[in-house]
């Protein structure tokens, strides 16, 4: 599926043409209230909805539950809704494609990622982001919540029809968010360059991402040039593209149990061990591989990263990536966030998404988790 893309400040415009395209009137509008009401969205789409029957969904929790898409699904079918608009963060992302996808498609409430049926095409979704980090704008999944278990559905009629980029909406976020957004997208980067699974095009656009992310974050953060936050918007939707074929490793797995059992937000929690595991990635041996390509394609992959960030060595990258995050003002010491008993590592441990562990270049043991971890 290919998608349409509208990349650059003020590009949200491009709404107008595209409802006047749609057939039905029936819109579904997926937003996080602050983001929609403080991104200045709304005062856009006030202007042009009028002419359309809308259906405003923004009562869900953080992050997706299985609950919450059930209840958007029952308002998408009530209101026979013939498009859906996504405008937010990453979650509200999310939860938009789920709620599209299982409008069309009946659920397994057990395990919702197994579909036995024939899958039916969804509706047209427009996906406008209002943060430079998750890029799910440009992925063909979707991330949903079963009783603090993680599930990440697949298919490729979840991708958007079309993504509006636009960096006007992330003008009004505060640098915290930026920082950590920034830093979800680099780790984006990061680990789709070194995942098992990825190719030619998702290093290109991985590659582009890096560059931008280091050269822009901390001056978007500080909000000292528009260029930047440009940049970094543009930036995200390239590791989106790039995780899209690759999907994510060892980082994110481990991240959504900090996320969930410990309120640590996203993109935060993945940069905490992302420079731990590359230590463990650039120190390879024969046995301990996924990478199939084997441990001098991996030495190679792994000498390209630390070439991106101009590191000479492993710690040298892990020094430059604390320092980065420092400069953004997060913490780099788990203990000081509260994680440090035994019980909580073992629980860290317990719940990690062994599916994008097993993307991992480097096979990660229990041992090595708790190595990280102490």
């Amino acid at each position: 599926m290919i998608q349409k893309e509208y990349l650059g400040a003020g590009m949200i415009t491009q709404c107008k043409k595209l409802l006047k395209n749609l057939t039905g009137k029936n819109i579904l509008l997926v937003n996080g209230k602050n983001s929609y009401n403080k991104s200045k969205a709304k005062v856009f789409f006030d202007s042009i909805l009028p002419n359309y029957n809308v259906t405003i969904f923004n009562k869900f929790n953080s992050y997706p539950k299985i609950k919450d898409v059930i209840s958007g699904v029952d308002l998408f079918k009530r209101n026979k809704i013939n498009a859906v608009i996504a405008v937010g963060g990453g979650r509200v992302i999310d939860m938009a494609k789920l709620i599209n996808f299982y409008s069309m498609n009946e659920m397994n409430r057990m395990s919702p990622v197994r579909i036995s049926r024939k899958i039916k095409k969804t509706k047209p979704l427009i996906a406008i982001p209002t943060t430079a980090g998750s890029g799910s704008q440009a992925t063909h999944f979707a991330v949903v919540y079963k009783n603090n278990t993680k599930y990440s559905l697949a298919h490729k009629y979840i991708l958007p029809d079309v993504a509006i980029v636009d960096s006007d909406l992330t003008r009004s976020l505060p640098k915290k968010q930026i920082a950590i957004s920034g830093m979800d997208a680099l780790a984006h980067a990061v680990e789709s360059y070194w995942s098992i699974n990825s190719t030619k095009e998702s290093k290109q656009y991985a590659r582009k991402a890096i560059r931008l992310i280091l050269k822009n974050l901390v001056m978007a953060a500080n909000k000292e040039t528009i260029s930047s936050q440009e940049a970094m918007a543009r930036a995200a939707h390239l590791s989106g593209k790039a995780i899209n074929i690759t999907k994510t490793t060892a980082a994110h797995a481990v991240s959504y149990s900090l996320t969930i059992m410990y309120g640590v937000a996203h993109g935060y929690a993945v940069a905490l061990t992302l420079s731990s595991f590359f230590l463990i990635n650039d120190d390879p041996s024969m046995d301990t591989l996924n990478e199939k390509r084997g441990k001098k394609y991996l030495i190679k992959t792994m000498s390209e990263i630390r070439e991106l960030f101009g590191c000479d060595s492993s710690q040298d990258f892990v020094k430059k990536w604390q320092e980065l995050m420092r400069i953004l003002g997060l913490k780099t010491d788990l203990v000081k966030l509260g994680i440090s008993r035994k019980s909580d590592i073992e629980r860290i441990i317990k719940n990690v998404n062994i599916e994008r562990l097993n993307n991992n270049p480097v096979k990660i043991t229990k041992r090595l988790l708790r190595r990280i971890f102490q």
